[in-house]
């Protein structure tokens, strides 16, 4: 952990390059130092139907979730939630300035008694393999 889910509004990715903004998000949280680069997890989808605002078809929005174990200080969290979003921001500056788009990051802690998982993902020769 974290996860990172970007949800993004059906047409979003006309107008933001979301692959870019993936990969921005991805590997700003990954390099950042304040996780282990190993088990940073991110996806984009798109939503099938969304209504945004007055419903205007230029609307459009993108919401970052980023799912993380407990036990890290607020401050911490704080800094690693403006990271994502100016990584995001970078990225989707140009639809930004033209308008008629919305851009959120979130953070929750996942709750380590229902969560449950099996991993086979590790550096080549670690021993960490199934373990987090």
């Amino acid at each position: 952990m974290p996860h990172i889910i970007i949800d993004y509004s059906r047409g979003a990715a006309q107008r933001i390059a979301i692959d870019e903004l993936t990969r921005a998000v991805h590997r700003r949280v990954r390099d950042g130092g304040m996780v282990k680069p190993t088990v940073v997890r991110t996806f984009a989808r798109e939503a099938t139907v969304s209504c945004v605002g007055d419903e205007h078809p230029d609307n459009h929005f993108v919401q970052i979730i980023v799912r993380m174990a407990p036990g890290r200080p607020p401050e911490v969290k704080r800094e690693l939630l403006k990271s994502v979003l100016e990584a995001a921001r970078d990225v989707a500056a140009s639809a930004l300035e033209t308008g008629r788009l919305g851009l959120r990051a979130d953070l929750y802690e996942s709750d380590p008694d229902f969560a449950f998982q099996e991993i086979a993902f590790a550096d080549p020769g670690s021993a960490e393999q199934g373990q987090m």
